[in-house]
């Protein structure tokens, strides 16, 4: 029989992209789901195999974080209210903050293990949080916020090249599964050409592009007419004004394609923007405890949904939600749009995976994928049993939690 065989097991096992299987097991061989069905079959199959066994709990796929900040801390969150007024004082912190980063991004990152979460989306200036999402077990990206400002008024295609070759630097010697990334931090810091060329290179070079989009009322002020909070929030920013919407915009300066996740698209979305979004194939990071936190609107999740759109959960960071699980975050969004269980584990998991153009690799228990598995204390007999492991999990009920087949967190 094949070396390095696991068999997890568990009273339930939701695959997400099949039915749910009762005394269900996975076996996991170098790293990845060889098989998914009952226990009993998998013995069978590999009489070998090493057994672990997770009494009263369920399995799932593992959870697909779309849009994390990790280098935030709770004790430091600024007030919220306007997003232009926490954006300030997020600013204000930000000399002092240099100090902790590092150690915020290995507590966010193990708080995030902790809740289930085996694949992780993060953005952070320059990629400052890359090592600890390395270290931390899970899979995903970091992508480099840049800023325009802080290259001494380079052309945007110097900025751009800069800032594209500094992540291909960052991305030698990573684990196999983490990967760096460029973002456009959002449409009021980074400016129009800038942000045209580094969607135009990074597709260039097959790689994922991440944004914030149409996230605050400010934003679509700054876009539309050109004042308001944002307008000068990092000096003087002079490109807003375009009297269109935050998402028409990006449109026009050619940031949205498949290869575009979008982070927040909460506020001023309208029905012709979920048309563009649809068409341009963008997929979005669905952040409601941060979008509800700073003031802004409820994204309009069910109607993206029903065009097409690609829809993920995000946590944003600690500063501007109250946890790193991701779960937690998906039920918020459950009890907001008034979503079954089935269809919340579905957006915390393979629907992410989807959104990050990886479900092909992980996202739900096939055969193939990698062996990213979240272990959750439930009882049995519920009307809605995903929604009662959703609810578990919410409330710390992760048991474990396996990436690439390897317990990076167990408390059994």
């Amino acid at each position: 029989m094949p070396e390095n065989s696991t068999i997890f097991t568990a009273d339930t096992v939701f695959p997400v992209s099949a039915p749910a299987v009762p005394d269900g097991a996975v076996l996991a061989r170098e790293g990845r789901i060889a098989a998914v069905g009952t226990l009993a079959d998998l013995r069978r199959e590999d009489p070998a195999a090493e057994v672990r066994e997770f009494p009263g709990c369920v399995i799932s796929p593992g959870a697909v974080n779309t849009h994390a900040h990790l280098g935030f801390r709770r004790k430091d969150r600024p007030e919220g209210g306007t997003f232009a007024g926490w954006l300030g004082r997020l600013i204000e912190k930000l000399p002092e903050k240099e100090a902790w980063t590092a150690e915020a991004a290995r507590d966010s990152a193990q708080e995030a293990v902790e809740a289930g979460t085996t694949f992780m989306a993060e953005s952070s200036p320059y990629a400052e949080c890359l090592p600890q999402l390395a270290e931390s077990g899970m899979a995903g990206a970091v992508y480099a916020e840049f800023f325009p400002g802080d290259f001494d008024g380079a052309a945007p295609e110097e900025i751009v090249e800069s800032i594209a070759e500094r992540v291909k630097g960052l991305g030698e010697g990573l684990p196999e599964r983490v990967a760096a990334r460029v973002s456009v931090h959002s449409p009021y810091t980074v400016d129009p050409e800038s942000s045209r060329f580094a969607a135009h290179r990074t597709r260039e070079m097959g790689w994922r592009l991440a944004i914030h989009l149409s996230e605050s009322p400010e934003e679509v002020e700054f876009v539309r007419d050109g004042t308001g909070g944002l307008a000068d929030i990092f000096g003087k920013n002079e490109w807003g004004g375009w009297g269109v919407s935050p998402v028409r915009y990006a449109e026009e300066i050619e940031l949205l394609a498949p290869q575009t996740i979008a982070a927040h698209l909460a506020t001023g979305v309208s029905d012709d923007d979920i048309e563009i979004l649809s068409r341009t194939g963008v997929a979005a990071a669905h952040c409601p405890r941060s979008n509800d936190f700073l003031g802004c609107e409820v994204s309009r999740v069910p109607e993206m949904m029903r065009h097409g759109v690609r829809v993920g959960m995000g946590t944003d960071g600690l500063w501007s939600s109250p946890s790193m699980n991701l779960f937690e975050e998906t039920l918020f969004a459950v009890n907001l749009h008034g979503f079954d269980g089935a269809t919340g584990l579905r957006i915390a998991t393979l629907e992410g995976a989807r959104a990050l153009g990886v479900e092909h690799e992980t996202g739900s228990l096939e055969a193939g994928k990698w062996a990213d598995l979240a272990v959750i204390e439930a009882r049995s007999g519920r009307q809605d049993p995903e929604r009662e492991a959703l609810e578990s999990a919410a409330g710390g009920g992760v048991v474990a939690t396996v990436a690439g087949g390897n317990l990076i967190y167990n408390r059994a």
